[in-house]
């Protein structure tokens, strides 16, 4: 709901045209790029909180957010009224158009949903509006857990419910299998012979191999599309080694990834819900990692055998990689990708917020404790790749990210291995999202 809010402007300018503002500022965000999936109601001028009530019980249980274009000093009143909608509700504030912004800070720290865009760019709507989206779209999720033998915790299902609007459902490796039977081998021919076309090598897998893989790929994202479903995560190292899986998943996340799908290694709950957070918030896949930190050059390497190849978006450019074997027991077939170096990432993973002392927290090797599984908080540290090499150590892919203190990261790490690297330096983006979410937000290192 887009909202326009004046009455009377004695600031910035008695003689202000309430009227000629309302179509400037409709004119300039007809023009602003990245809002061609959102539809505005209401749109009207809102002078008082009587008249935010109306719009509010006209189309409260129909909208995303309130989008509150400050136009004049003197709509704090009806600012507070939209607030208390629990809307998520961003107040866009030109300069000279009145003096409400330097109180929402205290509104959000009050625990109202509510945010300020203070630019005198009107393009920054988009900053308004995407985190708004990604909630809305976040409601309409459901992600597939294929734990093949870990539990999914039923505390863990009703609080990313309860926070987030995101269905969680566990999925059984056999009915993966029995749509893989299914599977036209002639599509997994042609996806194999893409794959191995666009690599620059293959180095290990067999061609039989790489058309499992591609064959497990359709299979995955058939049972997406059965399921109306945006996510999968399977427990993929401990099932193929029982040989639930006919063939590793890899190559098939790489691919969903890219397609603006998501797809999760080892079950990992919160890496998949932080993945898929980042792709509506800022349309582009993660790359799950097991971090190696190393303070001698300060840095951070992130390594895993899964990782998209079009790390800016699936319109975006595709990063060279080989086929290599996974590299914990050098079988099936997976991407050793070459990332982009020179590019800021944020590194992120959204977890609880364990307040136990330490010596009564379990120490695990996973990667993402069960103890994690609540969104609580979101861990997030920003870095530049400067390197990513193709070492025979670790896992296949690696991206070395400067960080701004090694030490400090390493001193202060906690809740399991896995950290979810994007492309781009989204921390105010996050932090919007966050306070619309309730999510708090700690930075490592």
């Amino acid at each position: 709901m887009r909202l326009f809010l004046g009455s009377r402007p004695s600031w910035p300018n008695p003689r202000l045209d309430l009227a000629a503002e309302i179509r400037r500022f409709r004119r300039a965000f007809a023009r602003v790029r990245g809002l061609e999936d959102v539809e505005f109601v209401g749109d009207s001028q809102v002078r008082d909180p009587r008249e935010a009530q109306r719009y509010l019980a006209r189309w409260k249980d129909q909208v995303a957010g309130i989008l509150a274009c400050n136009l004049c000093l003197g709509n704090l009143s009806t600012i507070i009224t939209l607030a208390k909608s629990g809307l998520p509700t961003v107040v866009f504030s030109i300069p000279y158009s009145g003096h409400e912004w330097y109180l929402i800070p205290d509104m959000w720290r009050a625990g109202y949903k509510i945010d300020v865009v203070a630019t005198s760019r009107f393009d920054d709507v988009v900053k308004a509006i995407k985190p708004i989206r990604a909630l809305w779209r976040l409601r309409r999720t459901k992600i597939l857990y294929v734990g093949a033998g870990l539990p999914l915790p039923k505390e863990a299902v009703e609080s990313f419910r309860a926070k987030l609007g995101l269905e969680i459902v566990p999925y059984d490796t056999e009915a993966i299998k029995r749509v893989y039977a299914e599977v036209d081998p002639g599509l997994a021919e042609k996806e194999a012979d893409r794959w191995i076309s666009e690599a620059e090598e293959v180095v290990e897998p067999s061609r039989e191999e790489i058309v499992k893989a591609s064959r497990y790929y359709l299979a995955m994202k058939e049972v997406l599309r059965r399921e109306k479903a945006t996510v999968i995560t399977i427990n993929c190292l401990s099932a193929f080694a029982q040989g639930k899986l006919p063939a590793y998943p890899c190559l098939g996340f790489s691919r969903l990834n890219d397609e603006g799908l998501c797809g999760v290694c080892e079950a990992d709950l919160p890496s998949a819900v932080t993945q898929v957070v980042f792709l509506y918030l800022e349309g582009i896949p993660g790359f799950v990692t097991d971090p190696v930190v190393d303070i001698a050059t300060n840095t951070v390497i992130h390594a895993h055998c899964v990782s998209a190849t079009k790390m800016a978006g699936p319109a975006g450019p595709a990063c060279p990689y080989r086929i290599r074997t996974h590299l914990e027991d050098l079988r099936g077939a997976s991407l050793q990708v070459r990332h982009q170096k020179g590019v800021e990432v944020t590194v992120a993973k959204i977890v609880a917020k364990d307040t136990r002392p330490y010596d009564k927290r379990p120490i695990l090797m996973s990667p993402s404790p069960f103890d994690c599984w609540r969104p609580d908080q979101i861990l997030i540290s920003t870095g530049k790749i400067i390197d990513s090499p193709f070492l025979e150590r670790g896992c296949r892919t690696k991206a070395t990210v400067k960080v701004a203190d090694a030490q400090k990261m390493l001193e202060g790490w906690s809740y399991g291995l896995h950290r979810v690297l994007f492309y781009g330096n989204h921390m105010d983006d996050v932090r919007r999202f966050c306070r619309f979410a309730g999510i708090e937000v700690t930075v490592e290192g």
